[in-house]
């Protein structure tokens, strides 16, 4: 398995190992749609294989690491297995890639011919695909490369259509595609397609139509299930080894609106309700909503928990209830005026977020999970007029600080023509990339010829002692341009960063353009005590620090 990283590429001194002339990295990758559609052939243990019977009799190469990339799209490269190796690459920790075939490698031609045809050969990187016979140092690309990697990006679009066809058509016949079997029913052991009652969790789901039928509220039906013990979905099915997110088993706390998802679902009369959501496997863009008139129904496919005239009487309480809503809240919606803390406002004793309550003429902010679970939070409601005063004198506070900061950053820069120096500073840091490569090419040449025996031993070492501390030396150069353009980039971007935020120092009453300016969350205690998060609160800081040190900007 790859190692996981974060981290972006940067360059060190960190040198090859002198094992073999090459220290190399295997790159390993499965598609979502592969791995769905168990292609052993492109199997992560079968690529695996290839590649390392490849390198069994190759002496001259060591093998530095695995990175793997399971169910990753070729269609892009930000892939984790990918990035990190790339990492590596740059920190000259390797210079081999091989992958069992340029598909693996990825899908998406442009990208991947810069990769193979520019930027490898400029790092002096061998790269080598097994089973397409490519090997960038044995003889140069031919014109089959490009015309492949353009194959292949067809093959990865044709076969993300072709994945998304065969998805809608299982739907359309009726067959279960998601993760989790909904709460109630578990998967067939003999075809996970087909969903078997889970007796259990279906006395749940009937008792739970049972107490609508008596026309409780959903909120009351949840309440009563926790006081009964009964563990909530995502409780049980992590209990069951169904799910093993660990964040399950904390949801011990029935919602309204798990509720009313289990009242409102026709699975439990035996339909299938599928298509909710529309993937975009090539494209890499996320799911997105599909119009409920759209979904895909194919009745009685499995057993039903609940009868259909059960579930239609429950509907009918359902709409019942929302006209009911509808009409008695129609008039404080008017009333409540704007939300300026619209979805900022968290309960600070247990973290749900606050809900926006009108009582009588006032308007008040209280804890969701207080106002549904009395005895679980003890956070009581706070009135909005009273949190507006609050938060609107912090935001004048933090406006005087602000105007006090750029004050001091124009202070501390001292008439220097900033631009121009980030100018320079740039040319500097690519003139020290471009060394480092030259010197890391060179290097890997001489490694060759010592190999070779072209260079005897007490010349290998001068030349290798050379050229380390030359290395040595770039990077101690890049590291201080770094911190220099960084530390001129911070300064830059406050600018804007102030000039955005001083639009609202004239401002006497709160607005949601304000709160969206500086706030990034408020949180509200049981003692009525009020903390504000503040967008910039790191950067803010982060100027301070700079400034307090009383570092000069040019040196």
């Amino acid at each position: 398995m790859a190692r996981k990283s974060k981290r972006q590429p940067g360059i060190t001194n960190i040198s090859p190992k002198i094992s073999g002339i090459y220290n190399v990295g295997i790159y390993l990758r499965l598609s979502i749609e592969e791995k769905r559609d168990r292609k052993d052939s492109e199997s992560i243990e079968y690529q695996k294989q290839i590649c390392l019977e490849y390198l069994k009799d190759k002496s001259e190469m060591s093998i530095y690491d695995i990175y793997t990339d399971d169910g990753e799209t070729g269609t892009n490269f930000e892939r984790d297995g990918f990035q990190c190796m790339m990492y590596d690459i740059y920190n000259g920790k390797i210079n081999c890639i091989v992958v069992k075939d340029l598909s693996r490698f990825g899908r998406e031609y442009i990208e991947m011919g810069d990769y193979i045809e520019k930027v490898f050969p400029l790092l002096v990187i061998r790269f080598i695909a097994v089973n397409d016979r490519v090997d960038n140092e044995a003889a140069p690309l031919d014109i089959s490369v490009p015309i492949k990697n353009v194959i292949n990006s067809m093959y990865a679009r044709d076969l993300s259509k072709k994945s998304a066809s065969a998805l809608r058509l299982k739907q359309l016949n009726g067959e279960f595609i998601g993760g989790p079997a909904p709460f109630g029913y578990v998967k067939s052991k003999e075809d996970k397609h087909i969903l078997v009652v889970d007796p259990e969790a279906a006395e749940v789901v009937k008792l739970i139509f049972k107490m609508k039928m008596q026309h409780m509220s959903n909120m009351s039906i949840a309440r009563k299930l926790f006081e009964m013990g009964i563990p909530t979905p995502s409780k049980y099915k992590y209990d069951k080894g169904l799910v093993r997110n660990e964040r399950y088993a904390n949801m011990i706390y029935w919602r309204e609106i798990t509720v009313k998802n289990i009242l409102g679902s026709e699975m439990y009369i035996g339909n299938m309700v599928q298509g909710k959501t529309k993937s975009h496997f090539f494209e890499g863009r996320p799911l997105e909503k599909v119009d409920e008139n759209d979904w895909i129904i194919k009745e009685n496919t499995h057993e039903a928990i609940v009868p259909k005239e059960v579930f239609y009487a429950v509907k009918e309480i359902l709409q019942e209830e929302k006209q009911r809503y509808e009409t008695n809240h129609k008039h404080i919606k008017k009333k409540k005026g704007e939300n300026v803390f619209k979805g900022i406002v968290v309960c600070g004793e247990c973290g749900y977020k606050a809900k926006r309550w009108k009582k009588g003429k006032h308007i008040y902010w209280l804890c969701s999970h207080h106002l549904n679970y009395p005895n679980e939070c003890k956070m009581e409601s706070i009135n909005e007029n009273i949190l507006k005063n609050i938060v609107m004198q912090a935001v004048k506070t933090q406006m005087s600080a602000v105007i006090d900061l750029e004050a001091a950053i124009q202070n501390a820069l001292h008439g220097t023509e900033i631009k121009t120096e980030a100018a320079d500073i740039k040319k500097q840091i690519d003139q020290a990339l471009a060394n480092i490569v030259y010197i890391k090419s060179n290097r890997v040449r001489m490694t060759a010829d010592f190999a070779k025996g072209t260079l005897n031993e007490d010349e290998y070492e001068i030349v290798r002692e050379q050229f380390e501390s030359d290395l040595q030396k770039e990077n101690e150069k890049l590291e201080l341009y770094d911190k220099k353009r960084e530390r001129f980039n911070k300064l830059l971007a406050v600018e804007k960063w102030v000039t955005e935020l001083k639009k609202h120092t004239s401002t006497k009453k709160l607005t949601s353009e304000i709160v969206s300016a500086f706030i990034k969350q408020i949180k509200i205690y049981s003692d009525k005590r009020i903390e504000i998060v503040w967008k910039y609160e790191e950067r803010f800081s982060e100027y301070q620090v700079l400034l307090d040190g009383g570092e000069k900007i040019a040196e």
